[in-house]
């Protein structure tokens, strides 16, 4: 598009320099579409999706603050962010069980640990049956004999 646009310009100057402009301009147009808006345009998109996150999160944050939730903690929860957590040497969850006395006082006579044994066999399932899974999701052989011990017991 130069070069016709520099042969144009010796029989019609006007013609020449419009058609080496626009020969010029798409690509100074692409370059700052791809230098410039497109990166600016992406960081105003993230930054915009991090604050929506932050603001749901303290508004569901005072929602529970404001009403009357009862908060416990789930033993069993408990020791499982514990035993993925840490390493056999640190933690072993069958000799070394850290599930307090086992017990929700607050929700007593309900079915919670029927309920949270259920929760994590559907959770753990397919990666516990899939031994090309443990290591992505980061299950070493203590948790695997633990989750042994919670399918056996869910099994029944």
């Amino acid at each position: 598009m130069l070069l016709v646009g520099g042969l144009a310009t010796v029989v019609n100057p006007l013609l020449g320099l419009g058609i080496a402009a626009k020969a010029l301009l798409p690509s100074v147009g692409g370059i700052i579409n791809k230098y410039g808006l497109r990166p600016t345009g992406e960081k105003l998109s993230q930054h915009q999706l991090n604050k929506s996150i932050a603001e749901a999160d303290a508004h569901i944050a005072k929602e529970f603050a404001d009403a009357s939730t009862l908060q416990v903690i789930n033993p069993i929860l408990q020791e499982l962010e514990l035993t993925l957590r840490t390493t056999e040497l640190q933690h072993d969850p069958i000799i070394d069980a850290n599930l307090a006395n086992g017990s929700i006082p607050e929700l007593d006579g309900e079915r919670w640990r029927e309920l949270t044994e259920v929760a994590i066999c559907h959770v753990y399932k397919e990666v516990y049956q899939t031994p090309s899974l443990h290591k992505k999701a980061g299950l070493g052989p203590k948790d695997l004999r633990w989750l042994k011990i919670m399918f056996e017991v869910n099994s029944r």
